[in-house]
């Protein structure tokens, strides 16, 4: 038996799969869209073309965060099983399911005082998300206490670094993140803003470039200076936009040297996001704007 029970939420963007596969428990987030509330399931309701297609269309999504009763049975499932419980969970900076999260360890604990449930702000999303319920994996399988692994994952999380461009600022825009002055002005001008995640887990628009290819451009230049250890293997994540992230791959590989993985942004970021989105996550320095 392994030494804790790992939960993180469907932000991870990952696949079903993926849970199966590394015994992984995942709290869904939902999304709205054609008056149609759906839990993200890794794109088995719905598939990312589907979605993405709808967005374009014009489409509005709305999200929801993870229910206080999905982590209360998530939690206890583990607990009367005679495990602890760690989850590494979505930025509560972004959403509030962290915080169901937390509660559903409050109303637990009570209950359970012999085991431990730890609750850990990743202050990431998408694939910064998905590095740190990576290393949590590795450290459980290797043996390591929910303690000793919450502790590592807090030590590192500030140093996961989001380094984000979207396509269309009207979805900045509706997200509240630009005023409506500055996206107009900015898609007529063809602005790119480069946007990052702070220490607060919060979205900030740093540097803008103008034009899609200096964006990526950017983001590729960007992550060969801030990357930690080259040989690590830099998170791609796209919003239906795999052309530009391949072209993201290839400008790493010639002028870094740098590896790296792809995966579809999901329903509930990329509601917030659009199509288009394209986002370097990888081990740096200090999370600093420009």
């Amino acid at each position: 038996m392994q030494n804790f029970v790992l939960v993180t939420d469907s932000t991870i963007d990952e696949s079903a799969a993926y849970f199966a596969q590394h015994d992984i428990k995942c709290a869904p987030l939902s999304f709205t869209i054609d008056d149609r509330t759906t839990e993200e399931d890794s794109f088995q309701t719905i598939s990312y073309k589907q979605f993405y297609d709808l967005l374009r269309a014009g489409k509005m999504s709305s999200t929801s965060q993870a229910k206080l009763e999905t982590f209360l049975k998530l939690f206890r499932q583990a607990l009367e099983g005679g495990q602890d419980v760690l989850y590494v969970g979505f930025s509560a900076g972004l959403s509030g399911s962290y915080d169901a999260g937390c509660m559903a360890r409050d109303e637990l604990a009570p209950e359970f005082p012999d085991r431990k449930i730890i609750c850990v702000n990743t202050l990431s999303a998408t694939g910064g998300e998905r590095i740190l319920v990576d290393k949590a994996r590795e450290l459980r399988d290797s043996g390591c206490s929910a303690e000793v692994t919450a502790e590592a994952i807090e030590q590192i999380r500030r140093h996961v670094i989001h380094l984000i461009t979207v396509n269309d600022l009207g979805h900045l825009h509706r997200g509240g993140r630009l005023s409506r002055t500055s996206a107009v002005v900015g898609s007529l001008l063809g602005i790119k803003p480069i946007i990052w995640v702070n220490d607060e887990g919060k979205l900030g628009v740093g540097h803008k470039v103008r034009g899609r290819q200096k964006a990526i451009e950017y983001l590729a230049d960007r992550t060969i200076r801030e990357i930690a250890d080259k040989n690590q293997v830099v998170r791609i994540c796209h919003g239906d936009c795999e052309a530009d992230a391949d072209l993201l791959a290839a400008r790493l590989l010639e002028k870094g040297g740098i590896h790296s993985e792809k995966q579809i942004v999901g329903t509930v970021i990329g509601s917030h996001t659009g199509p288009g989105v394209l986002v370097c996550n990888f081990i740096g320095g200090d999370r600093t704007p420009d």
